[in-house]
């Protein structure tokens, strides 16, 4: 290796390992109210595990989905589904599951296509 390339590679180091101990420093110079890392683990409660059932509902277009087997427990949550029409038109429709849950019907407005590759996405939150 040539000397000037060893000098400039020496440099460079040198410049690293100053930019490298001014971040550490600025970091130890950071407030916290611990001394200590926490994590913590939640189980994420579940309303049942029965699969649900869904219908598209209007032909060539969708005008609704109806729902089925859904659990009692599930009562009072918010279904949502979102249509994902290969990719393009995208619509978002929500609703309270009933009491006693069972079955449940989303209107969609303005429909969407159906396609073959139509692709519909639930989510229950709560109760």
């Amino acid at each position: 290796m040539s000397k000037p390339r060893a000098v400039v590679r020496l440099l460079a180091t040198l410049l690293l390992v100053v930019a490298g101990s001014a971040v550490v420093g600025r970091a130890s110079s950071l407030g916290g109210s611990s001394n200590t890392l926490g994590a913590a683990v939640a189980a994420t409660p579940r309303c049942g595990t029965a699969g649900i059932s869904m219908v598209e509902v209007g032909g060539a277009n969708i005008s609704s989905l109806s729902l089925g087997n859904i659990p009692a427990t599930c009562a009072g949550a918010t279904l949502t589904a979102t249509l994902n029409n290969n990719g393009g038109t995208t619509r978002t429709v929500t609703g309270t599951v009933p009491a006693g849950g069972g079955t449940m019907s989303l209107t969609i407005t303005p429909t969407v296509p159906l396609t073959v590759a139509a692709q519909v996405d639930i989510v229950m939150t709560g109760p």
